[in-house]
């Protein structure tokens, strides 16, 4: 009989085993060490202690993996990972997993629920969408296969301690996912860089990376300051020895995804961003 119980910091080295067998046959490389998923839970806020795990016995068959905050005003959970291991799908566990966790929401005030899932993931999506999950908005992945080459220009690029988060939000043309929110760089102080682009003394650009895994999480420029090479500096800088992985890019936001595709990006996937009202 499978048995639902919520997680703890004594599940940690289960759940990280746990992950790496659920997203091992994945679209996406979900390899990752025990460091690289600690960073990665920081970042997107995750509260073991709202988050879900499926038992056979003893072992972890499954996780559902929420983080707790506001999100467009609201008290949001925000599914940061839920899998099950191949033998054990198929079952309706997933299904059960939710119900399970959606009950220990409702009693912690969170009034809804939001994931994100590859368009590509039929299964998942249809089930989501059975569950209740209405999609709001598509988001796109890039990748570039190759290291590009920065560019001479008239500003400077300078290293950001403390962001201008007032003066940023005035760039945004939308709005970034959860794991690219502003929360998301606050809380990863340490596994951030954060760089703006000047003319004399004023901040026209700006962009942010999550180091460990080079994930751009932010990035614009102020509208009067565009096409002038600001953003594409901008991403040069922030790049290193490889191109950066650029998730969840608002694919209604027609002029960024043509940024991206100029500066040698191209979109691999594609995500739905859900949300159920609990």
């Amino acid at each position: 009989m499978i048995a639902y119980r919520l997680l703890s910091n004594a599940d940690f080295t289960d759940l990280h085993d746990c992950f790496l067998s659920a997203f091992s046959d994945y679209e996406v490389d979900m390899r990752m060490s025990r460091e690289q998923f600690q960073q990665r839970v920081t970042r997107d806020g995750i509260a073991l202690e709202m988050s879900a795990g499926a038992f056979d016995g003893e072992k972890m068959i499954g996780f559902c993996l929420n983080a707790v905050g506001e999100w467009l005003g609201k008290t949001t959970a925000y599914d940061g990972g839920t899998g099950i291991v191949p033998p054990y799908r198929g079952r309706g566990i997933g299904k059960e997993l939710f119900t399970f966790v959606e009950g220990e929401l409702k009693r912690a005030g969170v009034v809804q629920y939001l994931l994100e899932v590859l368009t590509s993931n039929v299964p998942a999506a249809t089930l989501y969408r059975k569950l209740g999950f209405v999609e709001t908005r598509r988001l796109a992945v890039f990748r570039r296969p190759d290291t590009r080459i920065s560019r001479a220009h008239d500003f400077a690029i300078r290293d950001v301690e403390e962001p201008d988060w007032q003066l940023y939000h005035s760039f945004w043309d939308g709005h970034p996912s959860w794991q690219n929110s502003v929360a998301a760089v606050e809380r990863i102080p340490s596994d951030r860089k954060i760089i703006g682009a000047y003319i004399d003394a004023e901040c026209v650009g700006y962009g942010v990376v999550f180091v460990p895994a080079m994930n751009l999480m932010q990035l614009a420029v102020s509208p009067q300051h565009r096409r002038e090479g600001i953003g594409s500096a901008l991403l040069a800088s922030l790049e290193t020895s490889e191109p950066l992985k650029i998730n969840n890019i608002d694919e209604s936001l027609n002029g960024t995804l043509a940024f991206y595709e100029a500066n040698g990006y191209k979109q691999v996937l594609g995500q739905f961003e859900m949300i159920k009202t609990l």
